[in-house]
């Protein structure tokens, strides 16, 4: 680590520690703390804005729905305000720590609700931080009318999606795996359905989102790119509820309500799909094939007393494809699965004086594999492949959060995290020749990490200095690293302001794919001696705007991002052999992979409306990415795989009434870089494996010598919806109708060479994979 690394470090840690007894006055000041929840439902409101005009000083609430603010002596306005609730104002003369609990209204009309009280972003030492409503989210168009939380943050500036339709986030030059994705605390591994086309998360059971892309707070490790911290609902502690939706490909519902009326409550919800049960009956009996997933979500909260609540949350999904084929005296059998299991035991307590610590004990799995079974009913002898690899986690973790000084704001906390890697174990039976094999590999580390965050506002200025301690531990080797982090910002009026951030991040832990074919094995690993911790510096300036006569929020940003040992494929790298050629004891992982460094800059423009009849947002990002490896591309540096110039998204939702509601999507993007071949050659070869003569006894050979030296085509889609509700005498009825690609855009999915049967050369030939799509759904509320 450079010098200007550790200036920063020294920096960061002496704000975090002795910056608040600079601004400690005179004027006695005393703590107001409590929660705001929902007024009907008791369901904590996290991301309420708490504001205090005669001070120009706010907080928001933390995930917990949790607010404490240091104010002086006297009479306070104090207003509380979020997205679809009415805005709740009370007057307080405040002369010691006070508890204030506030229930909010929800409103009936969203154009009823006041916004002049809202801190704006402008008003946040944060920066490079979305956060959208979750009725944003579940209005938004999208492929055939599934809500997908991970489709409507590639629609944001800064987040690029992968091929067509697919869920991956591609966040300002960074990798897919450069993503930390935690569903109340717990990593998420894999966030996809249908290889990628559906994301894991069900809109129903999710109460708030966040992405951090660029000035990263000291409570967040472990990844280089982008933070999404996912929230579930609690359930509602007064009444009953339920959502029952039924669509194309898959159904939904969703139960909540008390176990035990203002003190305990439930929540569950599912999804499965059935295009399995749909198109198994029109197959022949002989040749059978299908796939499907399933997701489903469970929580319990439990208040134990105003100041402490027990949370239990639990998710578990599964993705399943399956082939089957039989002749005569023989069956055959393979497929592909994967799945996630997910659970959160979490405390939260909130002590006297406006101390708030959250301990959290957290299961993370992800699954995968492959297998193939081939029967001979006749011998009654099988050969049997089963292959799979998979991360476990077990996590402990603290959060702690209290105001000792005004105008300051102190986080502290600390995780450990005991990884269990299972990479590449596989079963091998063969009854035909006698023999079985079977490897079970296995490698266990720990990782570790401790913060403090300082955040101050007053007048003018603003800041969030922190500093975190990354560890880990795997294979008798030790690794610590400090990570400073800094976000500042002055106040150019009352409605505008400019931001700048500096962020040193750490990643302990790699993901390798299969690079011959697109199919869910990801493999999961550990540094090592060969293979370092990846590493990343951002720098991110900013400007934010509040237009408050339209509501309004302009944000300009610009970052500029460096990265150290990212990992690539060797030319040829393939991690799944098994044959007598290839044995898989000479195959190690690490050989398959070089490091490198990357560097990513560019500039992002957002114009959004939160609410409203009409609300919605206007997204570009001018984005440029680079890696360069010794052993790739001549050494040369060449663009990153979703290295894309222009990034363009339009998003209108429309209330027309309270039962009719429209919404549309455009998005624009230019082409991205791919790998073809330079140059075909013919291979003169007579025999083929069995030593017998082929029919085409010439073979083509492609050569390749640059990597992404071809841009594909530009892409660009417009997506409609429309839903119409209506209130019945139990609840309301909902169709929701939508098109995705409404004018029949032919967009491409992938390219291959193919060769024309005219002419007899080689072409590039563009794979497209969805046309005009039309959705249609129902949905029961009660």
């Amino acid at each position: 680590m450079g010098n200007k690394h550790i200036l920063i470090i020294l920096f960061s840690l002496w704000q975090c520690l002795f910056g608040a007894n600079l601004v400690a006055g005179q004027t006695p000041h005393y703590r107001l703390s409590g929660f705001v929840k929902d007024s009907l439902s008791g369901e904590s409101i996290p991301g309420a804005h708490v504001f205090i005009p005669n001070t120009q000083t706010g907080v928001v609430t933390n995930n917990y729905g949790f607010y404490s603010i240091m104010l002086p002596e006297g009479e306070h306005i104090i207003r509380f305000s979020f997205v679809g609730y009415k805005e709740k104002e009370v007057v307080i003369s405040l002369d010691s720590n006070t508890r204030m609990d506030a229930p909010m209204v929800l409103s009936i009309e969203l154009e009823t609700v006041e916004v002049t009280a809202r801190q704006s972003v402008a008003k946040s030492p944060y920066m490079g931080m979305i956060e959208l409503p979750m009725s944003q989210i579940t209005s938004t168009s999208s492929l055939l009318g599934e809500r997908d939380i991970m489709k409507v943050f590639q629609l944001m500036p800064g987040v690029q999606g992968g091929s067509e339709g697919t869920g991956g986030l591609f966040v300002r030059g960074g990798g897919n795996d450069q993503n930390l994705i935690i569903l109340d605390d717990a990593i998420v591994y894999n966030a996809n359905h249908l290889f990628g086309f559906f994301s894991l998360f069900n809109g129903d059971a999710i109460k708030d989102v966040k992405l951090v892309k660029g000035g990263f707070p000291a409570r967040y490790g472990g990844r280089l790119s982008s933070v999404m911290d996912i929230t579930m609902r609690d359930g509602d502690m007064q009444n009953y509820k339920g959502e029952i939706g039924l669509g194309i490909i898959s159904s939904r519902f969703t139960a909540e309500g008390p176990l035990k009326k203002g003190q305990t409550s439930f929540l569950l919800s599912g999804r499965r799909t059935y295009l399995d049960q749909l198109i198994t009956p029109f197959l022949p009996e002989e040749e059978k094939m299908g796939y499907y997933f399933y997701d489903f979500n469970a929580k319990v909260n439990h208040k134990i007393n105003d100041n402490q609540r027990l949370y239990v949350s639990g998710f578990f999904g599964d993705d399943s494809f399956y082939t089957r084929y039989s002749e005569p005296g023989e069956q055959n059998r393979n497929g592909l699965r994967w799945n996630n299991a997910l659970v959160s035991l979490r405390m939260a307590s909130a002590f006297p004086g406006g101390f708030f610590m959250n301990n959290t004990l957290l299961f993370s799995q992800y699954k995968t594999g492959f297998f193939y079974e081939r029967i001979n009913t006749r011998e009654d002898q099988k050969y049997i492949l089963d292959y799979y690899t998979g991360i476990r986690d077990y996590t402990l973790k603290t959060d702690m959060v209290f105001s000792p000084f005004p105008f300051h704001t102190f986080r502290l906390g600390g995780l450990g995290i005991y990884h269990h890697f299972s990479p590449g174990s596989f079963e091998i039976t063969n009854e035909f020749a006698n023999e079985q094999e079977n490897k079970r590999a296995s490698i266990h580390t720990f990782e570790g990490g401790a913060y403090i965050e300082n955040e101050f506002q007053k007048g003018k200025w603003m800041y969030n200095a922190g500093l975190r301690l990354s560890m880990y531990h795997t294979s008798g080797r030790g690794y610590v690293s400090p990570e400073p982090r800094f976000m500042a910002g002055y106040h150019l009026s009352d409605n505008q302001s400019l931001k700048a951030s500096y962020s040193y991040m750490n990643q302990y832990i790699h993901l390798l794919s299969n690079t011959s074919g697109a199919l869910p094995t990801d493999l999961w690993l550990p540094v090592s001696g060969n293979l370092p911790a990846q590493s990343s510096s951002q720098i991110s300036l900013g400007w934010h705007y509040g237009l408050k006569k339209h509501q309004l929020e302009l944000t300009v940003e610009s970052f500029y991002k460096t990265s150290d040992n990212v990992l690539t494929y060797r030319d040829g790298a393939n991690f799944f052999f098994f044959d007598d050629q290839n044995p898989e004891a000479d195959i190690e992982w690490e050989d398959n992979v070089t490091v490198g460094q990357s560097q990513a800059y560019g500039f992002e423009f957002l114009l959004h409306k939160r609410k409203g009849k009409v609300n919605g947002w206007l997204a570009y990002t001018w984005s440029k990415a680079d890696v360069q490896f010794e052993e790739i591309n001549q050494g040369e540096s060449y663009p990153a795989n979703f290295d894309r110039r222009h990034d363009f998204a339009l998003v209108l939702n429309y209330e027309l009434s309270q039962r009719i509601q429209f919404s549309m999507t455009w998005v624009y993007m230019t082409g991205h870089p791919i790998t073809i071949p330079y140059h075909t050659s013919y291979s003169f070869k007579p025999w083929d494996f069995d030593a017998h003569a082929g029919l085409n006894q010439f073979v083509q050979v492609d050569y390749f010598q640059n990597r992404n030296n071809f841009q594909t085509q530009n892409y660009h889609r417009l997506d409609i919806s429309a839903s119409f509700s209506k209130p019945l005498k139990y609840g309301t009825r909902i169709w929701e109708i939508g098109l995705y690609n409404a004018y029949n855009r032919m967009n491409p999915f992938s390219y291959d060479m193919a060769t024309d049967f005219v002419t007899k050369k080689r072409v590039l030939r563009k794979n497209t994979l969805f046309p005009i799509i039309p959705s249609i759904s129902y949905v029961r509320k009660f």
